[in-house]
């Protein structure tokens, strides 16, 4: 009998040790998975809905909109966000500023308006930029110039800037004007290929010729554009081209640890296929404020917190990793902002990325 409770007594503790060990197993295999959801990050309502406009600075101010909205949005740091009290009037489809003007694109695409705002002067109104041709498409600044993307015909595109008010035709330039930048006393169009502009002429830089650039930034000792899937960056010697296999969108930022200390990367927003749910932007480390030519491989955000925009890969790709990245913007007090296509403004506070209340 005492022989038969001791093989029972083993066998039930047996038994026990497969059970526990068993739910351990379970416990330790789906850990990851709950791991993941405690660093999905709960959305809140965005100020601004939609797609936001471009983010534009005049000095240390902001300026963003919603696009087809009438209100202009300013952010200054402490103060926060307040709505710019004067309104250019009709529908808002796009913002660009220079050194001291801020200008809004409205109407609706065919009919549409281009104004200036001296957002220095507070009595100051909104000014209509004259012009001959009534569908202008784009608008970009870059140091204190302004320059438009118009429709001259069903198949044509032209480049103009504003000459004391007035949209005035640029010559030599060809395809749909998608960014704006000016290095060393020199102002570069982005169009099919990269221009640079004398007077009123453009002339394409030859290494660009045939790309579809989407967007344009100076950077450090140099500027960079890019477009169909290419990184490119000069001017020093000619443009060099590199193919990295991604869409980009056009949105072009530098950032820094503090703001306005040195910036140490450069943020590319990207979009990736219709059925993709990897999107967000990529990070390109810089070296002195400036790029690497040795070192121009894409980071993911977060991979490394070290040398990143952000602390934790895993909150990003859960929240703005999910969406294409349309807009990028560091603030002077160093919170980073992002416009995306359809989920309005976002921000990076408090270690996660989420919509801009």
């Amino acid at each position: 009998m005492n022989t038969m409770w001791a093989v029972f007594k083993r066998v039930r503790v047996t038994c026990r040790s497969m059970l526990l060990g068993g739910l351990l197993f379970c416990s330790c295999n789906q850990d990851p998975i709950f791991y993941g959801i405690s660093l999905e990050v709960e959305p809140v309502d965005p100020r601004l809905v939609g797609m936001p406009t471009r983010i534009v600075a005049v000095e240390d101010s902001l300026y963003v909109a919603s696009k087809f909205s009438s209100a202009i949005h300013c952010y200054e740091g402490a103060s926060g966000w307040k709505e710019v009290p004067k309104r250019p009037g009709g529908a808002i489809l796009e913002l660009a500023a220079t050194e001291t003007q801020l200008y809004a694109l409205t109407g609706e695409p065919g009919s549409t308006a281009l104004y200036a705002l001296s957002v220095s002067d507070t009595n100051a109104d909104w000014k209509q930029i004259t012009s001959n041709y009534g569908n202008i498409q784009s608008i970009y600044g870059a140091g204190d110039r302004l320059f438009a993307g118009a429709m001259i015909d069903t198949s044509t595109f032209g480049m103009f800037y504003d000459n004391a008010g007035k949209l005035e035709a640029l010559s030599g330039g060809s395809g749909f004007l998608q960014g704006a930048a000016v290095y060393a006393g020199t102002y570069y169009l982005a169009g099919t290929g990269i221009y640079s502009l004398e007077g009123t002429s453009l002339t394409l830089v030859s290494d660009t010729a045939g790309i579809t650039v989407v967007g344009l930034l100076q950077v450090g000792d140099g500027i960079l554009g890019v477009g169909d899937g290419k990184i490119l960056y000069g001017p020093s010697g000619g443009f060099t081209v590199e193919d990295k296999g991604v869409t980009f969108t056009g949105a072009l930022a530098l950032w820094g640890k503090k703001g306005k200390e040195a910036k140490t990367l450069l943020l590319l927003g990207i979009q990736g296929s219709s059925t993709s749910t990897t999107h967000g932007y990529r990070e390109l480390v810089l070296k002195e404020d400036s790029l690497d030519p040795g070192d121009m491989s894409l980071k993911t955000p977060g991979n490394n917190p070290e040398a990143s925009s952000i602390s934790n890969y895993d909150k990003y790709s859960s929240s703005l990793g999910k969406h294409p990245v349309m807009a990028l913007f560091q603030a002077p007090d160093g919170i980073l902002f992002a416009g995306t296509t359809k989920n309005g403004l976002w921000s990076y506070r408090n270690e996660q990325w989420n919509a801009e209340p």
